[in-house]
């Protein structure tokens, strides 16, 4: 029987790499990289299964970024945000929340998470293989092919979520009634 020749992986680029082990410097670099943009955030995002003390800084990292003028885009599952937002405020409440904060748009559930900065730094982050829980590597790599490659994709989920975002809210409104 013949063997077919397969061809090669066609690279999309390459780029440099820095990683970063454990839960707590994956959120220092993440506000790190929110704290350094000069000019916009992508976000699409799975936050981890439970809140923990680093969330604050995270969430203080996008409002400084958001008062500097940086254009933010994030993309998450409504139990996601709230899991994050009522970790901080008790009596949050999703609909006026979302009212007032534009460039945050809700999905069904996110797919491969990633964090986009300036359409050059791509941060990926692994779970921990003994706890699903928590990120255990982050890889923040600088490449603006692979940046624009994940924002494209990101552009196209985000304009497909706008229709959505009242059956969305109103679904996880039903599941906690």
């Amino acid at each position: 029987m013949p063997t077919a020749t397969r061809p090669p992986a066609q690279e999309l680029a390459r780029g440099t790499s820095t990683s970063f082990a454990g839960n707590a410097d994956f959120h220092r670099c993440l506000c790190d990289l929110i704290d350094g943009a000069e000019r916009e955030v992508v976000d699409y995002v799975i936050p981890e299964t439970r809140p923990d003390e680093h969330d604050q800084f995270i969430l203080r990292a996008y409002g400084a970024a958001t008062r500097r003028g940086i254009a933010c885009r994030t993309l998450i599952a409504p139990a996601h945000i709230y899991l994050v937002q009522s970790t901080w405020e008790p009596d949050f409440d999703l609909r006026t929340f979302l009212a007032k904060v534009p460039h945050l748009r809700l999905v069904e559930r996110v797919h491969g998470p990633f964090t986009v900065v300036d359409r050059k730094k791509v941060l990926l982050n692994l779970p921990d293989p003994w706890d699903a829980a928590e990120y255990s590597t982050s890889v923040v790599v600088q490449d603006e092919a692979l940046a624009e490659h994940l924002i494209a994709n990101f552009d196209r989920l985000w304009d497909a979520a706008k229709p959505r975002q009242e059956e969305l809210l109103a679904a996880w409104e039903a599941s906690r009634a």
